[in-house]
């Protein structure tokens, strides 16, 4: 019976725990992104050509940037959570999070939507030359953020000043032996589901190069990490992978374990997403 409900939560929970939208110039997609969120329509630009939804606190043209990657496991679009998880954090942060609604599976393979996120990050740069930026993504988006980060120091570009995944997926293939005993009971996330989602993001690609699977590149050069994952979560063990790679790479990095937490618990209601949220808030705000 899980199995038959969490086929259902793929396509529920995915978009609403998870996220995702599509990037298009039509007038249309931006007022259908903003009422499947149920929150009021943030602010709408083109950054580097790709249609992004932008909510600013920013009382200052220095105040830091965010770039933030959506979930959705790379197949759906937008998230009810991600509005007022961004109306909180801007409570308390001076800051301008900017989501681009980049290209998604099948239609597009993560190659498109790669040169996407590059473009916006490199426009944000650019307009905001005195601005810290963080590099910040949720499930799918997580692993995104990743991997993007990881082909930043592979074309000699600069790193954005902070790293932080919430709940990342790091291995398209999941294949962790210790994945099987979470996935009994997570309520959540069913790898079967989930796979066949990586492998249409992957468009014929191997899934476990590192663009894919950021669980598989190189850690060296990248940003100060932050990963906040809760133990209930099929995608926990990876993160406990990646913090081991990452103390062998000698990369800055913390992993923030939330014990009995669910996937993308950090943008729900409850205490251990309001502690998620405050560290994201202090890294943020540590940076201005």
């Amino acid at each position: 019976m899980r199995r038959q409900l969490v086929l259902v939560c793929a396509i529920v929970l995915a978009s609403l725990a998870l996220g995702g939208c599509q990037p298009t110039s039509d007038p249309a997609v931006p007022e259908r992104v903003a009422a499947a969120s149920g929150a009021e329509p943030a602010a709408q630009a083109l950054v580097g050509g790709v249609t992004s939804e932008i909510f600013s606190s920013a009382s200052k043209p220095t105040d830091t940037q965010v770039l933030f990657i959506h979930g959705g496991s790379y197949v759906h679009e937008a998230s009810a959570l991600h509005a007022p998880f961004f109306e909180k954090v801007l409570r308390n942060a001076n800051a301008t999070i900017t989501m681009p609604l980049y290209a998604l599976a099948p239609e597009h393979g993560y190659r498109v939507a790669y040169k996407q996120v590059l473009d916006v990050y490199l426009e944000l740069r650019a307009a905001h030359p005195d601005s810290p930026i963080v590099l910040m993504g949720g499930s799918a988006g997580g692993g995104f953020a990743l991997g993007f980060a990881q082909s930043l120091v592979e074309q000699g570009l600069p790193q954005p000043d902070r790293i932080v995944l919430i709940s990342p997926w790091l291995d398209l293939t999941l294949t962790n032996p210790e994945i099987p005993a979470i996935d009994a009971t997570d309520v959540l996330l069913d790898r079967k589901a989930l796979v066949p989602n990586g492998l249409a993001w992957a468009d014929g690609d191997d899934p476990q190069s590192y663009r894919l699977s950021p669980i598989n590149g190189s850690l060296v050069g990248l940003a100060p990490t932050t990963v906040l994952a809760g133990t209930n979560d099929i995608l926990y063990p990876d993160a406990q992978r990646l913090e081991v790679r990452a103390k062998k790479a000698g990369l800055d990095f913390e992993l923030v374990s939330f014990s009995g937490a669910n996937h993308v618990f950090a943008m729900s209601s409850g205490a251990s997403g309001d502690e998620a949220r405050s560290i994201v808030e202090k890294l943020i705000s540590t940076l201005d």
